[in-house]
């Protein structure tokens, strides 16, 4: 349960979190407090001994909740061995084969193949690399407004988000398209008056937009952009690095909308990246793609293994839904919030601002509850495949009593924790 046993951050904390903002080249926001390792389910702990209820998941990198009993088994029968990180596209590890069959075992029929890396944004350029190498015509990509893809120069350049990310930096030509039903309408205008097909490196999308705001996909703007891109012959991409590995109540969120992609990339929650295709679709020449560490990372596959088995075991799929649907419920009956929306476990809601926005998510974390900021004014919900409806009343009860405190006349925020949340200003 939550207890709060210091001001946030903590002495302890702050003093990391201080030399941490001096010292790491890419600081730019943080979280007021420093893990300990001691948690359970999603529960965790910090240094100074307060414990948070998390609804943010590691930025759902984390769907099994902390110190999970099966995971710790895993870690365990790694102990007392060095190496445990190889150059493994060029000196091989078993635990590579097996993640390449565990993650095409859940993949729609007939993807067979996989190349696992290191990002969710290398699985980005990868997918993008694999395209183009079959289509030597390519004179540009296509992503979608409000898509984020990852921060490598070819990933940033799908992105469409913030010009703080991009600013001074190189793209790669790219076209955006809307995120709605007019985007089908726009590609075949593309098609007419701009280019041919066999210009079109591929056209990249997330059924379900991360840091772009949790936007869920129309599902006419989903089928009229795959039926396009399939009689055009253009490679259709679908980045699942935040929305896959069942989060959605589905292995895949393209899963929902009855079609299949080309390529699609699968990160975070994997705990490795990968990009998943049939075999085909990969180059056929030694080199064309590799990585250092890609397939090397013996401890990072075990676990993610270890997590698609305890998926499959526990049923959390069909959890997910469920639970999915409890909290959708919650935040519905929300005061002084709108644009409610989920798909499983990815929800999110409006409030008035990004400022009212950040002095919720501050507020929320001074009281226990860890959730996460998205788009330009939406807080957005992603817990652990773990919790319980005892879990979710309790992080909905400490949002609304939040919502109260921070819409009061003449409040603000002050202390040590807004030099890390930024209070009232805003940093998607």
């Amino acid at each position: 349960m939550i207890k709060l046993e210091t001001s946030i951050p903590g002495p302890k904390s702050l003093r990391i979190l201080k030399g941490l903002k001096d010292k790491n080249g890419g600081w730019s926001v943080s979280y007021p407090l420093v893990f300990s390792g001691k948690g359970e389910g999603p529960y965790c702990e910090d240094i100074d001994g307060n414990v948070f209820l998390d609804f943010a998941s590691q930025i759902a990198s984390n769907p099994l909740g902390y110190n999970h009993p099966e995971l710790l088994e895993t870690l365990k029968s790694y102990s007392g061995r060095s190496p445990i990180k190889y150059a493994g596209q060029d000196f091989a590890v078993r635990e590579h084969l097996k993640m390449i069959e565990e993650i095409t075992d859940i993949a729609p029929r007939g993807f067979d193949s996989a190349f696992l890396i290191n990002s969710g944004a290398e699985a980005v350029e990868n997918a993008m690399k694999i395209c183009m190498r079959k289509r030597p015509g390519t004179k540009f990509g296509i992503s979608m407004e409000k898509g984020w893809h990852g921060r490598t120069l070819g990933a940033l350049s799908l992105t469409n988000s913030n010009y703080v990310h991009k600013k001074g930096y190189m793209r790669l030509p790219m076209v955006r398209l809307p995120y709605n039903e007019n985007a089908a309408e726009r590609l075949e205008k593309l098609l007419r008056t701009e280019a041919s097909a066999d210009e079109i490196g591929f056209v990249m999308l997330e059924h379900v937009q991360g840091e772009g705001g949790y936007n869920i996909a129309p599902k006419k703007m989903v089928e009229d952009l795959r039926r396009i891109t399939h009689q055009n012959k253009i490679p259709y991409i679908a980045d699942e690095v935040q929305s896959g590995m069942g989060r959605t109540g589905k292995w895949w969120a393209f899963e929902h909308y009855g079609i299949s992609p080309d390529v699609f990339t699968s990160a975070k929650a994997l705990q490795v990246a990968a990009v998943v295709a049939p075999h085909s679709m990969f180059p056929h020449e030694a080199g064309a793609i590799s990585s250092t560490w890609g397939g090397g990372q013996v401890i990072d596959m075990a676990l993610g293994i270890s997590t698609i088995e305890i998926i499959k075991k526990d049923k959390l799929l069909a959890k997910n839904a469920r639970m999915g649907k409890y909290l959708l419920g919650l935040i519905q009956d929300m005061k002084g919030v709108s644009n409610q929306r989920g798909l499983g476990m990815m929800l999110a809601f409006d409030v008035a601002s990004a400022h009212m926005r950040d002095n919720l998510i501050a507020e929320c974390v001074a009281r226990g509850l860890l959730v996460l900021g998205c788009g330009s004014k939406s807080v957005r919900l992603i817990p652990p495949y773990v919790i319980t409806e005892d879990d979710a009343d309790i992080a909905i009860s400490i949002i609304e009593a939040s919502l109260k405190r921070i819409t009061a006349h003449g409040f603000s925020h002050h202390g040590a924790i807004c030099d890390f949340i930024h209070c009232g200003k805003h940093h998607t």
